[in-house]
């Protein structure tokens, strides 16, 4: 999905209008849209005891989207909604009067110039902020400037219409010295710039787009400041499943990983190239550790190949080359690294692997072995894929000297080293980039702190590797289970503290039915 900037949006909605369709459509399909994603969202939730909805209004387009969201939201679901406005109905014009005028009797409208009563804010309210949306212009007036405050102040979760009110639409910074502190933001169209930034994305919270009308054609041929993933878009890529498939229709993942003080990455791995959709896993771990080192319970449905190596150590070495090799030329895919250590020989394993593999993801250890020793890796990496952390990012930017191409952009660091391995970079983090080697990048817009935990990258290598052995292309591969891998930290019905990697595998299943029912 294209990124746009404020004015570019504006000039769709303006050519939308032009084409015959009405601005009162738009904005209903806008707050209907909303709507659903916040009843959607809530329920991911769960048990937070939200009773009724406070949807705040402003005096442009921003806050008709509110009104016809109150609409929809008191007539779907049993919360107690009200509107509170900045001004009356009267003070309105165009599509947001016509809203303002069409809520029901049995929504209660307060108007509010000053501030919020204390009773908006209640413990039990999600509050909904439709104030100022990408309409604001120059530093933050009153009385919004009171009440970004007070909903800031709150104990309520905030749903932000379009764009957190307060923020730059294109710069992602507050215009003043305070934005709204949203939990969910809902862009309407395409997302603004400002979404993505690393600051703007700091106060949206969670990331949903709503259609909300516009001609397909007229959206292709927007300007676009980049690319991001949506779930409309992931489930464009991921199709139906043959119904006459059978297991060697999904291909075969080999998952390489573990060592004597990593014995839990093989089966996080694992679990999640299972779960993607792999017709088969094979798990080759070092036989010392399958022999003397109690492992974590592995899936029935997996096999497990103990691999010769360095036993006593539990560790892979250049004498499980053999075994390994072997093991890749049956593999569609493998993913390498996770918990192998980088002790001598695990680098000439590497090689070998990459020699023999039809499509590997190197991830952890395996991306520390690449920066040691970047002279032996340089013209190996041309297809594969690279899944670095920013600490790895940086070790590789480094070893391969690029780190003053790569400078301080995330984007711009992803490029560099896809560019200069022929490889597909997943930089992973805020807003995850996948980059190929040609430039062209994506910027994910799933996930949240529950995946700042140990092993969770883990879970997205297996994931990246199972839609690799269905035959996916590698930053198509990448873009799905990055998206899924964020969805299923969002919707595991955990707390973002609480969830942890074992977590994860579990929630794919969820996390593909919600993008596709063909998944």
């Amino acid at each position: 999905m294209k990124i746009v900037s404020v004015k570019q949006m504006r000039e769709l909605d303006r050519q939308a209008i032009d084409s015959g369709i009405s601005g009162e459509h738009l904005m209903e399909l806008a707050g209907r849209g909303a709507s659903h994603e916040i009843a959607s969202w809530l329920h991911d939730l769960g048990r937070t005891g939200r009773r009724r909805v406070s949807l705040l209004a402003g005096k442009g387009n921003n806050g008709g989207d509110a009104y016809v969201a109150a609409r929809y939201l008191a007539a779907e679901t049993n919360l107690q909604t009200t509107v509170y406005s900045v001004c009356s109905p009267e003070e309105l014009d165009g599509d947001a009067r016509i809203n303002a005028e069409r809520l029901p009797a049995g929504i209660p409208l307060i108007v509010c110039p000053e501030k919020l009563p204390e009773s908006s804010l209640a413990d039990d309210t999600l509050v909904v902020d439709g104030l100022l949306g990408t309409g604001l212009g120059g530093d933050l007036r009153e009385p919004y400037k009171t009440i970004i405050g007070q909903v800031n102040r709150s104990r309520c979760p905030v749903a932000a219409l379009d764009i957190p009110s307060g923020l730059d639409g294109d710069s992602g910074r507050p215009t003043g010295e305070l934005a709204v502190e949203a939990d969910l933001t809902i862009a309407m169209g395409l997302p603004k710039s400002g979404l993505f930034s690393p600051v703007g994305r700091i106060f949206c919270g969670v990331l949903r787009t709503v259609d909300i009308g516009l001609p397909e054609a007229l959206a292709a041929s927007a300007a676009a400041t980049g690319e991001a993933d949506f779930a409309s878009d992931i489930a464009a890529l991921l199709g139906r499943r043959p119904p006459d498939s059978h297991k060697n229709t999904f291909g075969r993942v080999l998952v390489v990983a573990g060592s004597g003080r990593y014995i839990g990455a093989p089966a996080l791995t694992a679990r999640a190239a299972l779960r993607g959709g792999a017709g088969l896993v094979t798990a080759a771990i070092p036989r010392g550790l399958w022999v003397k080192t109690p492992a974590p319970a592995l899936p029935a449905a997996l096999i497990v190949h103990p691999v010769a190596g360095g036993e006593e150590a539990c560790r892979f070495n250049r004498s499980s080359i053999p075994e390994l090799a072997e093991l890749a030329d049956r593999a569609e895919a493998v993913a390498f690294g996770p918990g192998v250590g980088v002790e001598p020989g695990t680098g000439d394993v590497l090689q070998a692997l990459l020699e023999h593999s039809r499509v590997a993801v190197i991830d952890a250890d395996g991306l520390n072995l690449i920066a040691a020793a970047p002279e032996h890796f340089a013209t190996a990496l041309d297809g594969h894929l690279l899944t670095p952390h920013p600490g790895e990012m940086a070790r590789l930017l480094k070893a391969f000297n690029l780190t003053a191409q790569g400078g301080d952009d995330r984007k711009q660091q992803a490029l560099v080293l896809a560019r200069a391995t022929g490889a597909t970079v997943v930089l992973k983090g805020m807003n995850t980039i996948t980059a190929r080697p040609d430039g062209r990048h994506w910027l994910n817009s799933s996930g949240n702190s529950a995946l700042a935990s140990a092993g969770t990258g883990d879970v997205l290598t297996g994931l990246i590797a199972s839609l690799l052995a269905q035959g996916h292309k590698p930053a198509e591969a990448a873009r799905i289970a990055v998206f899924i891998h964020g969805l299923a930290a969002e919707t595991a019905g955990r707390s973002q503290r609480g969830l942890i990697a074992d977590d994860l595998p579990e929630a794919i299943d969820e996390a593909l039915r919600r993008i596709s029912p063909f998944a």
